[in-house]
C-alpha cells in the first residue's frame, strides 16, 4: 500500500512539474520564432547588413551581407515577392534551435528555415518548397562568389534541414 501511495505521489509530482515546465517551453519557442522572424524580416526590407549583425561568429565568417542579398534575391526570383508570414514550428537538432517559418510569396509558400545557438543568434538559414509540396529546391549562400553557384547561407552548428 505504502509502495502504490509512493508512486501516486511521484506521478503528481511529475505531472505538477510537466504543467509548470509548458510555459517555460512556450515562451522559449516564441521567443525562437520572434528572432527568425526579426532576421527574415530583415531580409525582405533589404536590411543586409543589419541581418548580417544577427549571425553568430561561425556564420558571420562564412557569410557577408552581399551573400544574404543574392540568397534573398534568388528566392525572390523563384518565388515572386513576399506576401506575409504564416505558421512556425520549433525544432531541435545538433544543439542549435532551428524555426521553420512558412511564408507565402506571390508563387505560393515557402518554408524558411533559420537555426539559432544557444544566444539566438542566426546559425544557418536556408529556403525550401513548402512540405505540402512535392518538389524540393534548396538555396544556400555560395562559399566562392562564382555566378554560377547555387546560393547557399552555410550554417554553423547545425544545417536547418
Amino acid at each position: 500500500m505504502k509502495a502504490v501511495s509512493t508512486i501516486v505521489r511521484v506521478a503528481i509530482l511529475v505531472g505538477i512539474l510537466a504543467l509548470a515546465a509548458a510555459p517555460v517551453m512556450a515562451q522559449a519557442n516564441d521567443m525562437a520564432i520572434g528572432k527568425a522572424k526579426e532576421f527574415i524580416s530583415l531580409l525582405q526590407k533589404g536590411d543586409f547588413q543589419g541581418a548580417y549583425q544577427k549571425c553568430d561568429s561561425n556564420l558571420g565568417f562564412k557569410a557577408t551581407p552581399d551573400t544574404f542579398k543574392t540568397y534573398w534575391d534568388n528566392l525572390l526570383s523563384k518565388a515572386g515577392g513576399f506576401v506575409e508570414f504564416k505558421g512556425a514550428t520549433v525544432d531541435t537538432k545538433d544543439g542549435a534551435i532551428v524555426v521553420t517559418q512558412v511564408a507565402k510569396f506571390e508563387k505560393g509558400h515557402v518554408d524558411l528555415k533559420v537555426a539559432l545557438d544557444n544566444s539566438m543568434r542566426v546559425a544557418g538559414f536556408q529556403y525550401t518548397n513548402h512540405k505540402a509540396s512535392t518538389q524540393s529546391s534548396q538555396a544556400q549562400a555560395p562559399a566562392s562568389a562564382s555566378p554560377q553557384a547555387q546560393p547557399e547561407v552555410p550554417t554553423a552548428s547545425a544545417p536547418a534541414t
